[in-house]
């Protein structure tokens, strides 16, 4: 099974290349994706007026966070559909100079008392269209290093793109760390909040300036609009249906344990729980460490023992061991949890969901074949975020049946389920040597 949808010969130094650029693309979206999630709950004096109740000013910190989630799905078709049609790097110039542009406007905006809630409104703006252009991050750079990479290279280089989501949350957070060490609370507010921006910005410059130079053979693209083909989301939601929609119960399960363990663990801390920013920036930094080794360690294992087999077990450990971890937070903390244990439990809870981050990459890849694979992908891991990413709602639904700190057990719960679910109806994409390939195998081309 050949992955690659390109007629021209990639040489190794065009495969290291478009690897790093896949992996920095990861990187720098994620840093501009979790920015709000973890710089805001410290920072939302300067939106909010004060003495607004606990939950509305949790419910207004993640609903920011939201706005830009909710938004990907959207730019998925569009980047997606593009990425198929006139060429992945293409894309990645466009959709990365967009979401850069975004992120350094968000770190220069008023606050509450020069705009009311129209500051807050300006910023949830800012994040839709940012999300938009954040998803070609996902639906370009990252299908076309693994389209170059060789087979039995693939399960290494999946992981080494996985490891810039955790790898930028570390950044994120030791950046954090030093400025509200360095900060005042009122410098922290005023201006502390806006460098974390203005570095993503950056980030984001410097990665456009090294993806100039990747290498893609645009002749297939040139060949595919030719033929006439149909547009490539068309053909997904045509030939490929019941492909996509197994994809999206899956993706949707994932995400579902991931919101509650990467975006919303640092607001339930901080705002709910009363624990201090300065020690959830330290559990946010300690299990990105755990995190990064966790992702190559089992990107290295589906490669060996099969895909689909390791994100069955993980699924499995993920609903036990992320929804346990919560639910100790939640009866702990208000106890008088010593520090190490809120360190150990707030590790076990966000490393665990990201472990198979790597795997799930390639895997997903894998299914597509080349025509609508940046679409497939796109879209599959995007629309998955639509439902986990109304969790605000969920919580604040849940509140009325348990205590508001309950509610991500549910959602952890349910995520795990329908992983573990979708993933074995599926296929197996890289059979151990010697093994069978099943008769659901992925379609011819990938």
């Amino acid at each position: 099974m050949t992955l690659s949808g390109s007629g021209k010969p990639i040489t190794e130094a065009d495969e290291r290349r478009s690897a790093r650029g896949g992996a920095i693309s990861m990187f720098v979206d994620s840093f501009d994706v979790y920015l709000p999630a973890f710089v805001l709950p410290a920072a939302m004096g300067y939106f909010l007026p004060p003495g607004l109740p606990v939950e509305a000013r949790a419910t207004f910190t993640t609903l920011l966070f939201t706005i830009g989630l909710l938004a990907r799905p959207i730019g998925s078709v569009i980047f997606g559909n593009l990425s198929d049609r006139i060429g992945r790097k293409r894309v990645t110039m466009i959709s990365g100079w967009g979401f850069t542009i975004i992120t350094l406007v968000m770190g220069l905006l008023p606050g509450y008392q020069f705009m009311g809630y129209g500051a807050i409104t300006l910023f949830a703006i800012l994040r839709l269209v940012g999300g938009i252009f954040l998803a070609g991050g996902y639906s370009a750079p990252i299908p076309l290093a693994l389209e170059q990479a060789k087979p039995e290279r693939r399960g290494r280089i999946g992981g080494l793109i996985g490891i810039g989501a955790p790898a930028s949350v570390l950044g994120v957070n030791l950046l954090i760390f030093v400025l509200l060490e360095s900060f005042s609370h009122d410098g922290f507010l005023t201006w502390g909040w806006r460098i974390p921006f203005i570095v993503g910005f950056g980030l984001g410059v410097a990665y456009l300036m090294h993806y100039r130079k990747v290498v893609e053979d645009e002749s297939v693209y040139e060949q595919r609009r030719a033929s006439g083909s149909k547009q490539p989301v068309v053909e997904l939601f045509t030939t490929h249906r019941a492909l996509i929609f197994s994809v999206f119960l899956f993706t949707c399960g994932y995400w579902f344990t991931a919101q509650m363990s990467v975006s919303f663990l640092p607001t339930l801390l901080v705002q709910v729980l009363d624990v201090s920013p300065q020690l959830t920036t330290t559990v946010e930094m300690v299990s990105s460490v755990v995190t990064i080794a966790a992702i190559l360690g089992m990107a290295v294992l589906g490669q060996r023992i099969g895909r689909r087999k390791l994100l069955m077990r993980a699924a499995l450990v993920i609903t036990v061991a992320v929804s346990g971890s919560f639910l100790l937070l939640a009866v702990t903390v208000p106890a008088g949890a010593p520090a190490w244990f809120i360190v150990l439990l707030g590790v076990i809870a966000k490393a665990t969901p990201s472990a198979p981050l790597g795997v799930i990459l390639v895997y997903l890849n894998e299914r597509f074949p080349a025509s609508v694979r940046a679409s497939g992908y796109g879209i599959g891991y995007m629309f998955g975020l639509i439902l986990p990413g109304l969790y605000t709602f969920w919580l604040l639904g849940l509140s009325a049946l348990m205590p508001y700190e309950y509610g991500p057990i549910v959602l952890v719960l349910i995520g795990g389920v329908l992983m573990f679910f979708a993933v074995r109806r599926g296929p197996e994409t890289n059979p151990p040597a010697g093994a069978d390939t099943p008769a659901h195998a992925p379609a011819k081309g990938c």
